[in-house]
């Protein structure tokens, strides 16, 4: 599979867990792909987690926003691979004493949509409150032949929460020695958990 799902951070010790973003109306549409570039705040941020007070280092990638939340040293190396149609909005991490840990955090937005998911093979489930978008599956797989040569970090149609990026540029970025960083195979997402 030439694709991996992007997911927010990893559960390290000493490394700082977040709260969800502040400061941001309409924080959902984040989770949807809606474009935020325009009007964003100037005081957008994430605490850290009060009920974990000793995980206070930072990572290039961080936990617990639901949301990809990622250091300028991420964005830079999105950047030098010329990966289009992602916005990288500006989020302050706030520490345990209610200062700013770093100015230097970005919500990675994508953009792009593709219908890729096979949905008879992935076994998917239907969300019951919303009947046009994916809450579950057995496996997910996706038809690699219909993504766009251009995509490198895209959404999935009807599952568009969830954050996929080209498997070679994931590896660049781990070879970048950037941390924090989570990847999954597609085939071992199933949505639950």
């Amino acid at each position: 599979m030439s694709f991996l799902l992007w997911r927010p951070g990893r559960n390290i010790d000493g490394i700082c867990k977040i709260l969800d973003v502040e400061g941001v109306e309409d924080a959902f549409e984040l989770a949807q792909g809606v474009s935020r570039a325009t009007g964003w705040p100037k005081d957008a941020r994430c605490r850290m987690d009060p009920r974990k007070p000793k995980d206070i280092a930072l990572a290039d990638s961080l936990l617990g926003a639901k949301r990809l939340v990622v250091s300028g040293r991420v964005k830079k190396a999105l950047e030098d691979a010329e990966v289009s149609n992602v916005e990288l909005l500006p989020i302050a991490i706030i520490n345990h004493k209610g200062h700013t840990a770093s100015a230097d955090y970005f919500i990675v937005n994508p953009q792009d949509v593709c219908d890729c998911i096979d949905v008879a093979q992935s076994g998917v489930k239907w969300n019951a409150l919303d009947p046009d978008s994916i809450c579950a599956c057995d496996s997910l797989v996706l038809r690699q032949d219909v993504v766009p040569a251009s995509y490198k970090v895209f959404r999935l149609h009807k599952w568009r929460n969830l954050v996929v990026i080209r498997r070679e540029l994931a590896d660049s970025m781990l070879a970048q020695g950037l941390s924090g960083l989570s990847f999954i195979e597609p085939s071992k997402y199933t949505g639950l958990g």
